[in-house]
């Protein structure tokens, strides 16, 4: 794992094709299905399984970025300590507005699982760029979940394992 400036991070979407907004921050990829899932009634002792579930959907993957976006919004929920010290164990030593991207590579998905299961509990909005894209994710601290993906078979799954989700959007192949 490696940590990342806003500035690394928009170098790393731009030279994968990730679009970014004016401001910098990263833009959704279109994909063919968009799916929209409340966090706000999961029980929180799957924390560790729903970090592993929204992992798996990025799956295959050579690198996943995430990009923490904003922080600070529930201050009695963050956790820097905890947060320090798994950078540290990277040899990280910057701080989260310094290097909000953390760059994966495919071999590394439990570590990512780790960092999802904190950037949840401590109600930070970040997103999941993997590369190649086959899908994308956005999790918001408002509570809720968005997964940009080209599998159909991934909306049947996140429907049976996040209640309350919906499909939002779906693209039509022209005929």
């Amino acid at each position: 794992m490696w940590c990342f400036t806003n500035d690394e991070s928009k170098a790393w979407c731009d030279g994968r094709g990730i679009a970014t907004r004016d401001s910098g921050l990263p833009t959704m990829p279109e994909k063919n299905f968009q799916i929209k899932a409340p966090l706000s009634g999961m029980n929180w002792s799957r924390l560790h399984w729903i970090s592993g579930f929204l992992a798996s959907h990025l799956q295959p993957f050579d690198e996943c970025l995430l990009w923490v976006t904003q922080w600070g919004v529930w201050p009695s929920s963050e956790n820097y300590h905890l947060f320090y010290r798994l950078r540290e164990s990277y040899r990280e030593h910057r701080s989260l507005p310094n290097a909000p991207g953390h760059l994966f590579l495919k071999h590394e998905t439990a570590d990512l699982t780790s960092f999802l299961e904190l950037a949840l509990l401590c109600g930070w909005d970040f997103y999941l760029l993997p590369a190649p894209t086959y899908a994308a994710v956005f999790v918001s601290h408002d509570e809720f979940v968005v997964i940009n993906t080209d599998a159909a078979d991934a909306v049947q799954q996140v429907n049976e394992s996040l209640p309350g989700s919906a499909l939002v959007g779906e693209v039509t192949p022209n005929t």
